[in-house]
């Protein structure tokens, strides 16, 4: 799986991404030409060398020349209708089409809670304006033609103090900016840095909050190439944008879920068995207990649940709800799986469901037990001659599956 992860060690910007995204090896005159697909006229892409804390980076610059995006010396105000407008009327592919929408949407939400107005009455300013809509629309022009199928970003680092923009005066981070990150289904690490400026941008914002899977560490993946967009502010640091491109390889039988950790030492445990049977219920994949002993040795259970990379946020909710706990660890974890299908035999009491699981040529089956329990509830025989009946159902189905190969 073609990966890149971001690192946000000095910030975050439009021009940035792109100039990371040039530097990995999207070639400048395939830019150029794709956002000419957008029909926008006023402005020209200059692409630059940049030495910036003695590294090397990419620097993409997009000048207005035109008086059409600028009115008594400020930009003029697009709303998002303006914005989908201009985007939906190029020619681009329908996935840079796509995703270039989603970022405006994002940004007209956060400046819509803002601001108190409606989405439709909301004007951007320099979200709006031209070399913007270049920087968001060309991200995902360069994402495409590298390929890329996921997007990890680190913990996101910003300055403090306060910047002047279309608004006036602002705090660092900006309105915006802050709202993208509390209206996050997402957690996204936040750190300040002290640099007394803005170095995470709206524009920058909304678009690494749209297309980042997950915010953290580095993914185990085979890095093939390494890629600095420098930016504009003299930050007395290397100020510059680090893209990391490479493989996640993952077999057919191979995954990654989640594993998330509580120490528990002050709840019933009435209440703890409630909260394991809460998580199972609510899609966890799997969810234990295991006794422990805390600090001064006291007695404590481990509460461990297994969950999908997407019900990470969910999963962590219902921890919180649910358990004593202040804390929850969490561990990225790689598992192999063996194939999988589900398969009904016949037995005196009735069908039974069977997990058939395969990998190479080893072959497990295994009835299920909800199945199991309930016909020997119906039929009041002992559970373990309703398992004995299914197993002979899948005696004769190996039977027949040996006669027919």
């Amino acid at each position: 799986m073609k990966t890149l992860y971001f690192d946000c060690f000095s910030g975050i910007s439009g021009d940035m991404i792109l100039g990371t995204l040039i530097d990995l090896g999207v070639e400048e005159k395939y830019l150029t030409s794709e956002l000419k697909k957008l029909n926008l006229s006023g402005y020209q892409i200059t692409y630059s060398k940049k030495i910036t804390g003695g590294i090397s980076g990419s620097d993409v610059d997009v000048q207005l020349n035109d008086h059409d995006d600028h009115i008594h010396g400020h930009l003029s105000h697009r709303n998002l209708a303006d914005c989908i407008e201009i985007i939906q009327k190029s020619s681009l592919s329908p996935w840079v089409k796509k995703y270039s929408m989603l970022v405006f949407e994002e940004v007209a939400r956060a400046e819509s809670h803002v601001h108190g107005l409606p989405v439709h009455q909301i004007h951007f300013h320099e979200v709006g304006a031209v070399d913007s809509i270049i920087d968001i629309v060309g991200t995902f022009i360069c994402l495409e033609r590298l390929k890329v199928e996921k997007i990890y970003a680190s913990s996101l680092h910003d300055g403090h103090g306060f910047i002047t923009c279309a608004h006036g005066r602002m705090p660092v981070p900006v309105p915006a900016v802050a709202q993208m990150l509390a209206s996050s289904d997402k957690e996204i690490p936040y750190i300040q840095e002290d640099i007394p400026t803005e170095l995470i941008t709206p524009t920058g914002m909304a678009i690494i909050k749209t297309i980042s899977s997950d915010f953290g560490l580095l993914p185990g993946m085979k890095v093939q190439r390494v890629g600095y967009g420098t930016g504009k502010r003299n930050t007395g640091k290397m100020n510059a944008l680090r893209g990391i491109l490479g493989e996640q390889v993952m077999k057919p039988d191979q995954d990654e879920v989640v594993l998330l950790e509580a120490n528990i030492d002050n709840q019933s445990s009435e209440l703890l068995g409630f909260a394991l049977n809460r998580l199972m219920s609510e899609g966890a994949l799997d969810a234990f207990f295991t006794p422990i002993y805390m600090k001064k040795n006291r007695p404590a259970f481990k509460f461990s649940v297994i969950t999908k990379p997407s019900d990470i946020e969910k999963m962590v909710k219902l921890i919180f709800q649910e358990t004593a706990t202040l804390g929850v660890r969490m561990f990225h974890c790689p598992r192999y799986m063996m194939n999988r299908e589900f398969l009904t035999v016949k037995t005196i009491y009735g069908p039974v469901q069977v997990k058939h699981a395969t990998s190479d040529h080893i072959e497990k089956w295994t009835p299920e037990f909800d199945d199991c329990a309930r016909l020997a509830t119906e039929n009041h025989v002992p559970l373990s001659m309703v398992y004995k009946a299914a197993q002979q159902g899948i005696d004769a189905v190996e039977e027949v599956k040996k006669q027919t190969e």
